[in-house]
């Protein structure tokens, strides 16, 4: 018969256990498909947390015609404030692009009577597709 302390401590170390797969397996993310998708929802819920997660190290963002060069947690601060301040009421699939010369999705987003079209450009590193620019417009 399992004591009590024993009972809490697997049904614990079950739980870690289980979180950290689980957090293995949502960065697992790698083909075009998987990003655009996971793009996509991070976008309608104003996620940028999680958008953040597609990125490459150094992204070139334009919000609004503010461009520069960011590391992904300024990035994710920016977009955050962007999301904050523009909440997601519609998101579009315009168009998407995976071959040899260029991977590229475009959306379409309303926020209130605003419509703005998202641009992200990504390449492969690792194995994996990152977001190396990310323009809203």
């Amino acid at each position: 018969m399992i004591n009590r302390r024993t009972f809490i401590k697997r049904y614990i170390y079950g739980f870690l256990l289980s979180a950290v797969l689980s957090s293995f397996y949502a960065f697992s993310v790698t083909t075009f498909d998987e990003v655009v998708s996971l793009a996509y929802s991070s976008i309608k819920t104003g996620n940028a947390k999680q958008l953040s997660d597609t990125f490459s190290n150094s992204v070139s963002l334009s919000v609004k015609g503010d461009e520069g060069v960011y590391t992904k947690f300024q990035v994710e601060l920016l977009l955050d404030d962007f999301f904050r301040n523009n909440k997601v009421d519609e998101i579009k699939e315009v168009q998407r692009s995976n071959n040899s010369s260029s991977s590229f999705a475009v959306f379409s987003i309303t926020s209130g009577k605003t419509t703005y079209r998202i641009f992200m450009k990504f390449f492969v590193k690792d194995k994996a597709f990152k977001i190396s620019e990310f323009r809203i417009e």
